[in-house]
């Protein structure tokens, strides 16, 4: 009798050790469940500071996370303004000869050092998703940056929520190093190539996207917000890679592009101030789909620094990813912008305008 009690009862063990080493295995990926079930997500990241050491650094990329090992990557490119990153050219051209009233017409698109190639920067880490908490920490272990490896220790606290259907949402909270703001989106929808939406599509309907970010100028960090639209204004370029825009100020009494930075003072500076405000102190914008993966590039500048030809001097450039929700449609962008001073002058590092941002409907 005792010995039937006492083997029903290590049986009874048996089982329970059993449910007690799945429970464990089976927690290392519950623990490692995606943030709100999502895999995939692009991301901005800045850290940006108020002294002359003129070192502000910005990464935009790519975060994939694992839930069958606990590990998160992340592919980036990434700029620093120590590096003097000057623009290049896309690959596109704007030119959009059929449509009256476009922006300067046949220009090269130009978009931020690096972004025409892969991803120069690559990550590999572990993470801790934390769904009652609403966080996920990240703790990158290895660093590769234009082809060097170093072992790291670097660690990022992210609060994630959902934005609407489909989406979710990532915001930095902490971190142990010097990144200073930081931004991403993410869902089930996959990086490829073949996830991109493209430019007609981009232009078919009209809609608002939210600004939200940082920006470096003068020394400053200057939250963004604000809109951007995006919609069937824009014109289509006639081989459809790209979109432009015309943005005319709607205030005469007031300046969108200021006249310090298109008129010299001397004799001419009278005469120059009303050629802005006659021609409707007016703002041209690029748009292009070119780039593999989730790439897109934003080009803007005033008319007023060159009345008669393609600029090549001081635009703000700025790359971008695409947000893409679960079922696949285009909510917006993450985005950086890289605008190292340059032209015909000597280096101005005050001037220059960096920025971690996205802009999502």
């Amino acid at each position: 009798m005792q010995m039937g009690v006492l083997r029903r009862l290590a049986a009874f063990a048996a089982v329970v050790l059993s449910v007690l080493a799945s429970t464990l295995v089976l927690g290392g990926s519950a623990y490692a469940a995606t943030p709100l079930g999502r895999q995939n997500w692009v991301v901005s990241l800045a850290g940006f500071n108020t002294t002359a050491n003129y070192n502000n650094y910005m990464r935009l990329g790519y975060l994939v996370f694992d839930p069958a090992s606990d590990a998160v990557q992340h592919n980036f490119w990434t700029w620093s303004q120590t590096d003097y990153p000057l623009p290049v050219n896309s690959g596109d051209v704007y030119d959009c000869s059929h449509a009256a009233g476009n922006p300067r017409n046949k220009c090269p698109i130009h978009t931020a050092a690096g972004f025409t190639g892969d991803p120069n920067g690559h990550f590999t880490g572990k993470y801790a998703y934390n769904a009652a908490s609403g966080q996920v920490v990240i703790t990158w272990t290895s660093s590769t940056v234009n082809g060097t490896t170093t072992a790291v220790n670097l660690v990022e606290t992210w609060a994630v929520s959902e934005h609407g259907t489909g989406l979710g949402r990532m915001a930095l909270v902490a971190d142990n190093y010097s990144i200073t703001s930081g931004i991403g989106y993410g869902s089930t929808a996959s990086l490829a190539v073949t996830s991109k939406v493209p430019m007609s599509t981009v232009r078919a309907t009209q809609r608002t996207y939210r600004l939200e970010g940082q920006e470096w100028n003068q020394r400053q960090i200057i939250p963004l917000s604000g809109p951007f639209t995006v919609g069937p204004a824009w014109n289509a370029c006639d081989d459809g890679s790209c979109l432009g825009y015309v943005q005319t100020n709607p205030d005469p009494t007031k300046f969108s592009c200021s006249p310090t930075s298109c008129c010299r003072k001397d004799a001419n500076y009278d005469a120059c101030v009303k050629k802005i405000k006659d021609t409707g102190d007016r703002r041209f914008y690029y748009l292009t789909g070119v780039g593999g993966g989730r790439r897109n590039s934003i080009e803007l500048w005033c008319e007023c620094l060159s009345y008669d030809q393609c600029y090549a001097g001081n635009s703000h450039v700025r790359p971008l990813l695409q947000v893409i929700d679960d079922s696949g449609a285009l909510q917006g962008w993450v985005g950086a912008e890289v605008s190292p001073s340059r032209g015909n002058t000597a280096r101005d590092k005050n001037a220059e305008f960096y920025s971690s941002f996205a802009m999502v409907a």
